[in-house]
């Protein structure tokens, strides 16, 4: 049975919680394969867009950023020109 309670979630809600059920479930990298499976349905070029946001970050530079972030509990705009 569905609860109307799940409902009463935002936009940007629904995705940061579906996002740490992913990793929970998947982990990082797994979540990361999700995300690209996704995107390469939308038309983005997910390889183009790794390389704005990560640029030559190292592997450890950018889980430190990642934990980081979570841990601050910021929960960003999913539209980028939201920023």
């Amino acid at each position: 049975m569905l609860s109307n309670e799940k409902l009463k979630y935002t936009d940007k809600e629904i995705l940061e919680k579906g996002s740490r059920a992913l990793i929970k479930e998947l982990g990082y990298s797994g979540f990361l394969r999700f995300i690209r499976q996704v995107e390469s349905h939308s038309g983005q070029d997910y390889l183009k867009e790794q390389e704005k946001v990560y640029g030559d970050m190292s592997l450890n530079e950018i889980f430190d950023q990642a934990r980081k972030h979570w841990e601050s509990g910021v929960v960003l705009p999913h539209n980028k020109d939201q920023l």
